[in-house]
């Protein structure tokens, strides 16, 4: 009988060693997330995600107009490599590219990475989400200014 008490208590300090290694481990993977978004960037901080709080109304057939930015590279947005972002010099200030063959065509001019070297004017279908605007485009014309 002591046998078995022995082993059960042994059974569970195991599963809460390894129960408390996955939680450790995932709070550490979170935190050093937060870090990389955070940190600086060749000697400069991550400036903040542009939104001024406006939201452009959903459509179908809305033109939206500017510079190709790489919303993971710039501001630790989104997920790497496919997150083009237009950033806009007016209200709202960002439309993040939703993936689709357009995407796929201007990250051909702008690499996956895209660092603001050309202006992009897109049209498509804008929606919005979790107070984000994003466009899957149907159409775009690329405008290199670097």
């Amino acid at each position: 009988m002591k046998s078995k008490s022995l082993g059960f208590l042994a059974l569970l300090a195991t599963l809460a060693a390894i129960l408390g290694g996955i939680w450790f481990d995932r709070a550490r993977s979170e935190e050093r997330r937060t870090l990389t978004a955070a940190s600086p960037k060749s000697g400069r901080q991550t400036p903040p995600l542009p939104q001024w709080g406006a939201l452009l109304p959903a459509g179908e057939n809305v033109q939206v107009a500017g510079s190709a930015m790489c919303g993971w590279c710039t501001w630790g947005v989104g997920e790497a490599p496919d997150n083009i972002v237009l950033q806009m010099s007016e209200e709202p200030g960002i439309v993040f590219v939703l993936p689709n063959e357009q995407l796929a065509e201007i990250e051909k001019l702008t690499n996956k990475c895209a660092g603001g070297e050309y202006w992009i004017t897109a049209r498509g279908t804008v929606t919005q989400y979790a107070g984000h605007n994003y466009l899957l485009v149907k159409n775009f014309d690329a405008l290199k200014t670097k």
